[in-house]
């Protein structure tokens, strides 16, 4: 429904008593309505009712303007009457009104094309005499009709004071308006911050849209242009939605609000052209964008409240003070909602101005909230740089500590290795040059092996530490017999516990799993470590090992009557490097890795280690692992019962007795081939010895063999490509890889080539002997060891053969071919390795990665230590 439309329905010569209590009503709904065909008023009082016979009524208008006439009949009834005819809440180009009685007329005309009677308001001053009846004919022209027109009878009097109030209100809502646009256009030349800059074009663009409304223009600067007045409504969206999108940080904290607010905003902004064009369009135009950019603002305002960002309240506030006001006049001005007997332009201008205060207010709590932020981190800032200089000379002094604990484990090894390496250099002397009788021998050659197993137990302790730290220690949960596993470490320290004076006890709290699924060899390891760390510091009494078992969690206590420690130095035993304190390490020898590395290992599997001492009466460490019985698992009630078990676990593992079978042997160096062939023939097994890889295809092309044993890093052929032209032959012997590559990762890609198991350099004798008997399916005995005057031959001649490697050496470092260099090198590991020149071993094995590394100065370096190794042998040997 249109707003004029509404008086249609006025009762045609009905007169209207104007008393003091209607003196408010709107007139409009008390007359009607009718099409202006032409624009002559009536002569006199009398020719009204002729005047009207021709008169159309008018059904509905049209907001882009036209010509419409209301009458009204009214008598005066009340105590005025000297009166102002009062049209407000619209603006119109032309209202030209006569007052009609029947001793009298008038004449009066306001609107935008006219200057009014009154500043800034519509309105003519009548006498309007009492009692008597009045015509009131009034017709209104314009090209545009906005919101619904009121008319009102006001006495003068109290119209003069109405206007200066109004006046008043007007002129403070928008000098407010001013100050705060200026004020933030300041702050912006200063800050640089649009937030403000934005904020001044909202006030500017409300203030330029509202002066329309109560005719500034017109009366300041005799401006009426109509295609104005919907300019500042429309482009009061996107100035408002440009500051909230940076005082709200929506593209930051709400992106997709931020795009569909500015979609909005640029929206309303685009119909700009038709807004000037037509200013009827433009009512209903900004009518609907400044609606759903307010609805959606409010929106936006509540989510960023709600998220936690404080000055959004009064954003909040800001948008319900416009909201409100402007909403309801949106839908009045849309006839959703029926005309109400109110000021709709000043209470629109209050709200705007409203939120733009409350606005400011948001922006000032903003800039409160940065200013204490920025208080409380100046306040803040020497704590912080105290407390970042305390933990910098903490992290300094951790740092310091570890690279002192490093220098006393470097300086600490070189102990623990130099003192077995001297026992072993020098009984091996001894036996060389003949300073040992050949009766003893046998116990010299013990003293050396014992030496040798202490050193690679160091060496794999360091591998083992290396491994940790580069989170690349592997355990494997396999069925695991636990009384074998248990046997076993007490048949390697029983009987030196004992030797030592002490009493070695294993006591089971049965019952007890006989299989369960744990890694045996890092359990293995981690009671060693445990029990030989029991040892050291027990000089009398008891050692024990307590096992139980229960709800999936493998218990063992290795417990001691040794010297004990306190709670600091126990809080220090399980770090790296690391003893109870520098006096034992000196006292009691060993690299402080053992109880690092089994705290690790227990962790690994999925437990840990707990440490309990007492000074003078001995340590309790437990280790509790997480450990599922196997499937086959049967439970152990008492001795009795692990009696029973066919194979417990302590029985001695022989060695072989004499083999059959024929063995196929590839070793490029020919000092390795003979000691491997003449231990292999010693166990009563044809072996047939090749050099190279390209040789051992061809002997598996000309003869059967039942075990072929294959080196990875030949001449000619290596064992990786040897291996996948035997196993395209259909060949289907087991193969066994020979090789000083035994890291995890090395070995698991040899068995994806096909190799059926591998044996590491070098050779274990023990181990060589199980393994060569496991593929060949023969039984056990226990001799198999070269008689001494054997293996000084060959290790004689493979002193000889050193002449000829620093020969070939030389020539390949200055011929820079680094490839066969670092082959060559790999062959003199092994064969070394095998002979026990650890030295030379060692030496080599280091050349082999600088070369792999492909570092020229780091590979001469090398080349010149395993040469300088080499000839200290040779020297020595000779």
């Amino acid at each position: 429904m249109s707003f004029l439309s509404l008086v249609a329905h006025a009762e045609q010569n009905q007169i209207f008593e104007l008393t003091n209590k209607t003196l408010h009503d709107n007139l409009l709904v008390k007359g009607k309505l009718y099409q202006a065909d032409s624009t002559e008023f009536p002569e006199e009082f009398q020719d009204i009712e002729q005047w009207l016979i021709d008169k159309k009524p008018l059904e509905e208008n049209s907001p882009f303007g036209g010509q419409y006439w209301f009458v009204v009949k009214l008598v005066n009834k009340t105590d005025y009457q000297d009166m102002v005819f009062y049209p407000y809440n619209t603006v119109m180009d032309s209202i030209k009104s006569h007052l009609y009685s029947p001793s009298y007329s008038q004449q009066v005309e306001t609107g935008a094309k006219f200057q009014t009677e009154f500043d800034f308001h519509y309105g003519n001053r009548v006498f309007l005499a009492k009692d008597r009846p009045h015509y009131i004919v009034t017709l209104f022209t314009s090209e545009y009709f906005y919101t619904p027109a009121k008319l009102v009878m006001v006495p003068e009097e109290t119209f003069d004071k109405k206007v200066t109030r109004e006046n008043a209100v007007l002129v403070l809502c928008l000098g407010f308006g001013l100050a705060l646009g200026f004020y933030n256009f300041l702050i912006y030349l200063g800050s640089r911050d649009v937030t403000n800059l934005y904020y001044a074009f909202f006030t500017i663009s409300w203030i330029f849209a509202w002066s329309f409304f109560f005719h500034i223009p017109k009366e300041l600067f005799d401006i009426d242009n109509s295609s104005l007045h919907w300019v500042g409504f429309t482009l009061t969206p996107i100035t408002n939605i440009l500051f909230y999108n940076h005082f709200l940080k929506l593209r930051e904290t709400a992106p997709t609000r931020a795009k569909v607010s500015l979609f909005i905003g640029w929206g309303a902004a685009a119909g700009l052209p038709l807004v000037m064009y037509s200013p009827g369009f433009g009512f209903l135009w900004a009518s609907l964008v400044t609606g759903v950019a307010m609805m959606f603002g409010f929106y936006v305002g509540i989510r960023s409240w709600l998220s936690g960002f404080k000055p959004a309240k009064y954003f909040i506030m800001a948008y319900l003070a416009m909201f409100l006001p402007n909403m309801f006049a949106n839908m009045t001005n849309l006839g959703v909602l029926p005309p109400i007997d109110m000021n709709l332009y000043l209470l629109g201008l209050i709200g705007t101005t409203l939120d733009a205060l409350l606005l400011a207010f948001a922006v000032a709590d903003k800039l409160r909230i940065l200013n204490e932020e920025n208080h409380e981190l100046t306040k803040n800032l020497e704590v912080k740089v105290q407390n970042r200089t305390q933990m910098l000379e903490e992290l300094t002094h951790e740092l310091r500590d570890a690279n002192e604990a490093k220098s006393r484990f470097l300086a600490n090894m070189s102990h623990e290795i130099r003192t077995p390496m001297t026992s072993i250099i020098g009984y091996a002397d001894g036996i060389i040059l003949g300073d040992i009788e050949p009766r003893n021998h046998a116990k010299a050659v013990q003293v050396i092996a014992q030496n040798g197993n202490h050193v690679l137990g160091i060496i794999n302790d360091i591998l083992d530490m290396s491994k940790i730290e580069a989170n690349k220690l592997e355990v494997e949960w396999i069925e695991t017999d636990l009384f074998s596993t248990i046997a076993n470490v007490e048949s390697i320290l029983g009987k030196q516990i004992r030797d030592k004076g002490l009493e070695f006890k294993v006591m089971y709290q049965f019952p007890l799993p006989d299989k369960i699924i744990i890694d045996p060899t890092r359990l293995r390891q981690i009671l060693l470590n445990l029990t030989n760390n029991a040892m050291k510091f027990t000089e009398y009494g008891t050692i024990s090992l307590i096992v139980r078992h229960e709800a999936d969690k493998l218990r063992i206590t290795v417990k001691d009557t040794g010297i004990g420690m306190t709670k600091e130095q126990a809080s220090k035993l399980f770090a790296a490097f690391s003893q109870a304190d520098s006096s034992m390490t000196r006292k009691y020898g060993g690299t402080g890795l053992g109880l690092n590395i089994s705290k690790n290992l227990a962790q690994k599997l999925g437990g840990d280690i707990t440490l309990s001492s007492e000074i003078g009466k001995g340590s309790e460490f437990t280790v509790t692992l997480t450990s599922r019985l196997a499937s086959n698992a049967r439970m152990i009630n008492d001795m009795l019962d692990l009696i029973r078990l066919p194979d417990t676990g302590y029985q001695e593992t022989a060695l072989p007795d004499s083999l059959c079978g024929k063995v196929l042997l590839a070793e490029d160096h020919p000092d390795n081939r003979a000691l491997v062939t003449r231990i292999l023939e010693r166990m009563g097994l044809e072996v047939t010895a090749v050099a190279n890889g390209q040789e051992a295809v061809q002997a598996t092309l000309d003869d059967e063999f039942d075990l072929i044993l294959l080196d990875i890093q030949m001449p000619v052929m290596d064992g990786t490509q040897a291996i996948s032209i035997i196993l395209a032959t259909g060949c289907t012997t087991p193969i066994i890889a020979l090789t000083a590559n035994a890291m995890d990762h090395e070995v698991q890609r040899y068995m994806k080539l096909g190799f059926s198991d591998h044996l590491a350099k070098p050779i274990d004798r023990s181990k060589f002997v199980q393994k060569i008997s496991h593929y060949l399916q023969l039984d056990l005995d226990d001799d198999v060891e070269l008689s001494s005057l054997e293996l000084t031959k060959l290790k004689a001649n493979f002193v000889k053969s050193l002449q000829d490697s620093i020969h070939s050496i030389e020539l390949q470092m200055r011929a820079k071919a680094w490839q066969e260099l670092g082959l060559n090198a790999h062959a003199i590991k092994g064969a070394a390795g095998m002979f026990g020149f650890d030295s030379i071993s060692a030496s080599a094995d280091k050349l082999e990665q600088e070369v792999h590394k492909k570092i020229e100065a780091d590979i001469v370096s090398c080349t010149e230590q395993l040469l300088s190794e080499i000839k200290l042998v040779f020297k020595n040997e000779h």
